[in-house]
């Protein structure tokens, strides 16, 4: 349904904004490959990722209905998105119930997924920050069907991975070397492989009930 929609395929290289916090919102942007996130930066120059979306996701839907951005969106990999006038989601949103519908449990969605990194920030140690984004990142994937035997690509570097969980680099790989040193997993500079995943969960405090999988997604 949304391909069928005007609009423009374009690629961006890793470390491109696809938009930038006060841009006036134009176009919807309809992940194709690849992964974005939503970060924004203090007056200091200090960077938090607040978001990641990946292959299927809208990132800024929530922008076709706000007069600018109040965020910066990423390329963390190399992206290919669907780039869809703003007006033409509006206009179907207003036609089509059904996908007023999906787009507003998309919206919920991801405001479920911002309350759980906000706990993850704010309350849980940093192994388990570090445990939980890569429990989330490979239940996503293997629910976008880009995973394969266990083995998940990993789109960010330890210092955007510090961003994303407020942490240093430093903590990041402090933490990354305790779970390959337990088993839990393996990699993380392209991908990552989890070895035990009741452990690695265990570890994370982590439960897949804040992502909402049972819910219907947006069509494409």
């Amino acid at each position: 349904m949304l391909l069928a929609l005007p609009r423009r395929v374009a690629k961006f290289e890793p470390g491109t904004y696809l938009v930038r916090q006060g841009d006036i919102a134009t176009n919807c942007c309809l992940i194709l490959s690849g992964f974005v996130c939503r970060m924004k930066t203090s007056g200091n120059g200090s960077r938090q990722i607040l978001s990641i979306h990946l292959k299927g996701e809208l990132v800024d839907v929530q922008n076709s209905f706000l007069d600018e951005a109040d965020h910066d969106v990423q390329a963390l990999t190399h992206v290919t998105v669907a780039l869809i006038p703003k007006q033409e989601i509006v206009d179907l949103v207003e036609k089509r119930p059904r996908i007023r519908h999906a787009v507003w449990l998309y919206i919920l969605m991801d405001a479920s997924i911002s309350r759980e990194w906000l706990l993850n920030v704010g309350r849980r140690k940093a192994l388990e920050r570090v445990a939980h984004l890569i429990c989330e990142i490979a239940v996503r994937q293997d629910s976008a069907g880009i995973s394969k035997d266990q083995t998940y690509e990993w789109p960010m570097t330890q210092e955007q991975f510090g961003d994303a969980t407020g942490l240093t680099a430093v903590h990041i790989n402090r933490m990354l070397k305790i779970l390959r040193d337990d088993g839990l997993i393996s990699g993380m500079k392209r991908t990552v492989t989890i070895h035990d995943w009741p452990k690695l969960t265990a570890v994370a405090d982590f439960t897949q009930r804040y992502l909402h999988q049972s819910q219907p997604t947006l069509p494409d």
